[in-house]
């Protein structure tokens, strides 16, 4: 309220303003907004606007003085005012399109340069705003869609044609992405970005040759570009030419490139070629990169010993398996889990032999010996296998709170098997009696 009162008495003191007097106004929070005093501008624009709230150049100001702060949700409240007083202001709509942006709101940014670009459909600008808009909302066929109508209409922008290629690359159209990036070099020969594109879509499409081909014609050019010497270096490698590899890994170590991709493929060039004490350092570099990859590892561990290093060789060796395998208790959980899916589907048998590598892998596990017999008995009705094992789990049974699942009531494990070897024993001596009795 006291806040208030002082913007109503200042407000009183300024005098009558001509027109000419009406863009000072403007100039003042201009110059405050270049000076970064942003909150000093919102207020001089509040201050004004107490005069006419309708003005759309102040609420403009306002809106991106806010934006500048961080202040979206006002940012966009105020700038919504602004587009009220003028609906058709292109700069008001576009500053809401940058703030729906900035603020997360990429559908509304969309609705809102959709208007613009019904305002002024001759202007490129903003049909490429929306292009861009529709493709970091990943909604890739309607940004090929405003692409192509831009495309069509000049074919001599650069960045429209390696939009393109970016758009159909999403949607895995590899024809029309290596189309558009091929324009795209042509208009701009060399352009590292596009050509490390097409070089990987190629390589997706195992074309192989045609990649080495277009880094080749680039490193002619530019001879320390990194990513295009591992993207040569990589086509090399599936070509089967280690030396030629090699020779390009080792020239991206040599420019200051010590990255996991290129220490991996630079002890395999080696390695390929057996030589194994040159790998061996590429490998551990690689694995202190990323010490959970299994391959790094195993290569390293090989190179080692082969490399007479034998003690360095076991240690990975032996680290590599127990990358490959989970620690026992999850292993036994994930075939008691197969074993569970198995069953349900009608697979008991499958189900059982799961159940039996469960254990294998975590024998500590008592309730599983329980379970082992427990599918023996009730799902393959086959007591007289299950009969021991009962006997062993009920030696190794830690008494808890457990509950045999497809019964009406609650019964432990340890209750459920004794009764049940009681039962299977009474049934064999039933059995055995009937055949005596006959003799």
């Amino acid at each position: 309220m006291g806040k208030l009162l002082i913007i109503l008495s200042m407000l009183l003191l300024l005098p009558r303003t001509s027109a000419a007097q009406e863009r000072e106004p403007v100039e003042q929070i201009r110059s405050l907004m270049e000076s970064c005093q942003f909150s000093r501008a919102i207020s001089l624009a509040e201050l004004y606007l107490l005069q006419d709230s309708s003005r759309t150049d102040l609420l403009l100001l306002k809106g991106r003085a806010l934006v500048s702060e961080f202040r979206y949700r006002e940012a966009i409240a105020t700038l919504l005012k602004a587009q009220h007083s003028d609906s058709a202001n292109i700069n008001v709509l576009n500053e809401l399109v940058n703030v729906y942006r900035l603020s997360g709101e990429p559908d509304k940014a969309i609705l809102t340069n959709r208007k613009i670009c019904s305002l002024a459909p001759d202007n490129r600008y903003f049909t490429l705003q929306l292009a861009n808009l529709y493709y970091s909302a990943e909604a890739y066929p309607q940004a090929v869609r405003v692409l192509l109508s831009l495309y069509l209409s000049d074919s001599s922008s650069f960045y429209v044609a390696k939009q393109l290629g970016n758009s159909f690359n999403e949607l895995k159209r590899s024809d029309s992405a290596i189309r558009f990036y091929r324009r795209a070099l042509r208009i701009s020969p060399y352009d590292p970005y596009v050509t490390g594109k097409l070089v990987n879509v190629l390589i997706r499409e195992d074309n192989i040759a045609m990649a080495l081909y277009w880094t080749q014609l680039f490193l002619a050019h530019d001879s320390t570009n990194i990513p295009i010497l591992k993207q040569s270096g990589y086509c090399n490698y599936l070509l089967i030419d280690f030396k030629s590899s090699a020779k390009l890994f080792g020239e991206c170590a040599r420019l200051g490139d010590s990255s996991k991709f290129t220490m991996k493929y630079l002890g395999l060039s080696y390695y390929k070629q057996e030589k194994y004490d040159t790998a061996t350092p590429y490998f551990r570099k690689a694995f202190l990169a990323d010490t959970t990859d299994s391959e790094v590892c195993f290569y390293y561990g090989v190179s080692a010993y082969r490399s007479l290093a034998v003690d360095t060789g076991l240690v990975y060796l032996d680290r590599t398996v127990r990358l490959l395998m989970p620690p026992a208790k999850f292993l036994s959980t994930l075939y008691l889990e197969l074993a569970n899916a198995n069953t349900a589907n009608g697979n008991a048998d499958t189900a059982i032999v799961l159940m039996k590598k469960a254990l294998e892998a975590n024998p500590e596990n008592s309730t599983l010996r329980f379970k082992i017999a427990y599918q023996y008995d009730f799902y393959l009705r086959k007591p007289y296998i299950a009969l021991p094992l009962y006997r062993e789990f009920l030696k190794n049974d830690v008494p808890g709170l457990k509950t045999v699942e497809n019964l009406p009531q609650e019964v432990s494990y340890s209750d459920y098997a004794k009764n049940r070897i009681r039962e299977i024993d009474g049934t064999k001596n039933h059995g055995k009696m009937k055949n005596a009795a006959g003799k």
